[in-house]
This record gives C-alpha cells, sequence and structure tokens, in this order.
C-alpha cells in the first residue's frame, strides 16, 4: 500500500501528469524571454501572444470537454492534443518570426494545453470509479507536477543559456513524443457511459452560481501568479542583472516547497475546510508579492519563496476539486471551465505584466499581482460567509420540517 500510487492504473496517471508536466516546463517559463529575445519583440507584444492563445485555449477545451461528457473517449481526445503539443514544440524550435509564433501559440499551442483538462477529467473519473478520494488523489496527482517543476524550468534556462531556444523546444517536444506513446500504450480507454447523460441530455442544468464565482477567484489567483511568473525572470536577469539560469532556481524552489503544502492540504482541508484554507493561501501570497518590493538581495528573494509555496500548494491542491464537488456530473466541462479560468487569468496577467513593465519595469508589474489576490480573497471570502449563513439558516429551518 505505501507504493499504491507508483502502481496500476494510478501509477500511470501520476507519471504521465509528471511528464506532461516536464514538456510544458521547457515551454512555458521562458515563452516570455523567448519572444523578446530570441524573436526581439518588446515586452508589451507579449499579451498578443498570451491573449490569443488563451482565447483558442478556452474554445477548444470546452469542446474537447463537453465531448468528453458525452461520451467520446477521452483517450482519443487526449492524443489529439498531445499531439499538437509536440507539433507546437517542434514549431518553436523552427520559427524566426513573432507572426510565426502567433499561428503556432493560437492554433497548436491551444490544442496541446487542451490535454491539461482532459487528463484532469479521466483522474477525477478514475477516483470516482476506484472509490478513491478525489480530494487527495487530485492532489498526489498535482504533485507530480510540482515535482517535475523543482528541476523543469531550470533545466529550461540552463538549456536556452547553454544550448539556445531550438534546442530547448527540441527537447520539449521529444518529451511530448513520449507522453504521446505512454498514452497510446498504457492508458486504459475512458469513454463515459452516454446512457443517462445522452438521454437526459436537454435537462442538464447549467453551472451553479458557485462554479462561476469560484471560477472567477481562481482566474485573479492564477492572475496573480502569472504576473508574477512572467515578470520574475525578466526582473532578476533585466533589473538584477543576475546569470538566465536564477528564474530557473527560483521556480524550483517554490516547486520543492509546494509539493508537501499540497499533500497535506487534502487532509487539512478535512479538518478545516477547503474555502477556510484557500483563503489563508491568498494571505500567504500577498505578504509574499509585498516582500519581492523590498527584496534587494538573493538571500531574501530565496526565503520568500516558502510563502509563494505555501500559497500555490494550497492554490493548486485545492482549487479542481471545489470546482469539481460543485457540479459532478459536469466534471469534463468543469475540468475545462477550471483550466479556463487559470487560462484566463494567465491571458490578464501576462498582457498588463507586459504594459505596466514596459513603463514602469518588471518590478513593479508584480503589483498587479498584489491587487489581483486581494479580490480573489474578498470573492472567496463573500462565498464563504454566504454558505455560511445559508447552512445556519437550514439548521434553524430543520427542526420545522
Amino acid at each position: 500500500m505505501k507504493f499504491e500510487l507508483f502502481r496500476g492504473n494510478s501509477g500511470v496517471y501520476f507519471w504521465l501528469n509528471g511528464l506532461a508536466a516536464m514538456a510544458f516546463s521547457f515551454i512555458l517559463p521562458v515563452m516570455s524571454l523567448f519572444l523578446i529575445e530570441g524573436l526581439g519583440i518588446e515586452p508589451m507584444y507579449i499579451g498578443i501572444y498570451t491573449v490569443g492563445t488563451a482565447i483558442s485555449t478556452i474554445l477548444i477545451s470546452q469542446i474537447l470537454g463537453r465531448l468528453a461528457d458525452k461520451g467520446i473517449n477521452s483517450k482519443t481526445l487526449l492524443l489529439i492534443a498531445i499531439g499538437f503539443l509536440c507539433l507546437a514544440a517542434l514549431c518553436f524550435s523552427l520559427l524566426t518570426q513573432f507572426w510565426q509564433a502567433i499561428i503556432v501559440g493560437w492554433c497548436f499551442m491551444a490544442f496541446g494545453a487542451s490535454s491539461i483538462p482532459l487528463l484532469l477529467a479521466m483522474i477525477r473519473r478514475f477516483a470516482e470509479q476506484s472509490g478513491k478520494d478525489s480530494t487527495k488523489l487530485n492532489s498526489q496527482m498535482r504533485s507530480s507536477v510540482s515535482l517535475v517543476w523543482i528541476v523543469g524550468p531550470a533545466l529550461a534556462f540552463a538549456s536556452v543559456g547553454t544550448f539556445g531556444f531550438r534546442a530547448n523546444f527540441t527537447l520539449a517536444a521529444t518529451i511530448a513524443l513520449l507522453v504521446f506513446v505512454m498514452v497510446w500504450r498504457l492508458l486504459p480507454s475512458a469513454s463515459k457511459p452516454a446512457t443517462s447523460q445522452t438521454a437526459h441530455h436537454e435537462t442538464v442544468p447549467p453551472f451553479p452560481y458557485k462554479v462561476w464565482f469560484l471560477g472567477i477567484g481562481i482566474l485573479f489567483a492564477n492572475m496573480a501568479n502569472s504576473t508574477y511568473i512572467n515578470a520574475m525572470p525578466l526582473f532578476i536577469t533585466k533589473e538584477l542583472d543576475l546569470p538566465v539560469s536564477y528564474p530557473g532556481i527560483f521556480m524550483g524552489l517554490t516547486a520543492a516547497l509546494e509539493i508537501p503544502v499540497m499533500l497535506l492540504s487534502a487532509s487539512w482541508s478535512h479538518r478545516f475546510g477547503k474555502m477556510p484554507l484557500m483563503m489563508v493561501g491568498f494571505v500567504m501570497a500577498m505578504f509574499f508579492y509585498i516582500g519581492i518590493q523590498y527584496a534587494s538581495t538573493i538571500e531574501w528573494l530565496l526565503a520568500l519563496q516558502l510563502l509563494n509555496g505555501l500559497f500555490y500548494g494550497i492554490f493548486v491542491g485545492l482549487g479542481i476539486t471545489l470546482l469539481q464537488d460543485s457540479a459532478p456530473k459536469r466534471v469534463g466541462q468543469v475540468s475545462a471551465f477550471y483550466t479556463n479560468a487559470m487560462s484566463v487569468g494567465t491571458m490578464c496577467g501576462t498582457s498588463l505584466m507586459g504594459f505596466v513593465a514596459q513603463q514602469y519595469g518588471f518590478r513593479n508589474a508584480i503589483y498587479i499581482s498584489f491587487v489581483a489576490i486581494v479580490i480573489s480573497l474578498i470573492i472567496f471570502l463573500v462565498m464563504h460567509l454566504h454558505e455560511s449563513k445559508r447552512d445556519r439558516l437550514a439548521e434553524q429551518q430543520l427542526p420545522l420540517l
């Protein structure tokens, strides 16, 4: 039982999640640096790439999630998405113009990014079919992503600094190809029985209001994180004049810190509640983003990563489960909605970061992160107070029924 996570179908999902994350870790962290230094664009144009890619990802992932909920084999859909991820990485290794990057990002990368909600939905359905705790399983699976991100970004920035962007993206394509083969050979078919779902398709209710509010809160929280992620490499290398490998070290350290937090978040949520725990994570993020404004040494920046690890470990450990619990009969679409909220947050954060950074510098751009995380905290607090009030009213009326 000790190594159950690494065996059987659980092990397959765990390693697939990790390897897919490795492919993304060689693309996403270096993208802003690639667009500016590799293609020679100005920071404000990063938003054009990010916005287009995010909108395309939203549309495609929602369509694929709906198809999965209708009974289309999720394994086939996942193979298509991973195939496009491999193709996107290959194209990034060859392109030389910004307009080419836009085409690759808006078309191929959008399909590739849609592999994330498909995997999340498949993991949730696997948890339900096997009788596992979905909160615990989601946290365990997400820990494989964080485990990879301990070394992935550091290796990506190191490979860019040593061998260049072409070699880095070629390596990402190779890893994506390995994921494709593993999905094809090892993953069981995941067709959802379309009996009741299809029969009552017309009567499927819309998302509960809670899904929308939580999604908006998650959007702003990821907007805060993505603003920091995109501003930090340029802040470190341009304004502090540190080696290009340092941003990867910071990302890796945060990932190492968030893994135990993520694994513990499942048990913490049973004790304190998912929403209160998420709000604690947001408070940690507020202190982190304020601390960045005053950080002047490497030691200070490294110490601050503890707060970032606490925030992000709780955030990604519980976010998807909160949404899936709110609409358990629409796991595919809710999982896509979750990743779309994350994508829109990335889109907004990156776009604003580019504009603010060009006018006021990369360090000041992180003020966007602080404002966004405060908005997330307010949304979750209002939702929590509303649900607490509703529960109290229900308890008062119960004896009268």
